[in-house]
């Protein structure tokens, strides 16, 4: 569908394999694109929270500016990062069935309608690495919660670390695999 309206409407949550693949291709540091908010008591998926200043927080890609909700890297063109796109932006709004491959729609605030991707195959298997790159994020995060938690910064280089030594989630210099 690609209307736009998730990237324009909501902070998209992002996990360190996400960040490090975003650090690689864009050149950007981490800080520069990521950002902590608190963490709402109700939202659509499950990455973890982490301790940020003492507060759970989700870590999403900044916004372009207050007061829109507008993802730094969407253009009225499109996304300035598509290739290397976070897993949530390459997924939403699917998530992976049971049974695994397939693919189940998730009610949506963001989208307008219902709607099915013309290659479901890519989705299933981006939902998939998704799930697997969340259930390590989630070890990430317990990991430096238990530790008490710091700043973004620390965090994210924490986090960077961490998911560059992670074997079999990010690919050859932090591309996902089959991107």
């Amino acid at each position: 569908m690609r209307c736009g309206r998730c990237c324009t409407s909501f902070g998209v949550c992002i996990t360190p394999f996400d960040i490090l693949r975003l650090s690689r291709a864009s050149g950007l540091e981490a800080e520069s694109f990521a950002m902590a908010i608190p963490e709402p008591p109700e939202r659509e998926r499950a990455e973890p929270a982490v301790l940020i200043g003492g507060e759970p927080s989700l870590i999403v890609l900044r916004w372009a500016g207050p007061p829109e909700r507008k993802c730094m890297f969407y253009s009225g063109a499109g996304c300035s990062v598509y290739d290397c796109r976070p897993m949530l932006c390459r997924t939403y709004p699917f998530k992976t069935g049971q049974r695994g491959g397939e693919l189940i729609g998730m009610k949506s605030r963001a989208c307008p309608r219902a709607w099915n991707p013309s290659d479901k195959g890519a989705y299933a298997s981006d939902n998939e690495r998704y799930s697997r790159e969340v259930s390590a994020y989630r070890e990430i995060a317990e990991e430096w919660n238990r530790g008490g938690g710091g700043t973004l910064k620390e965090f994210l280089d924490f986090a960077a670390k961490k998911a560059a030594n992670a074997p079999g989630i990010c690919g050859p210099e932090g591309k996902a695999d089959k991107l």
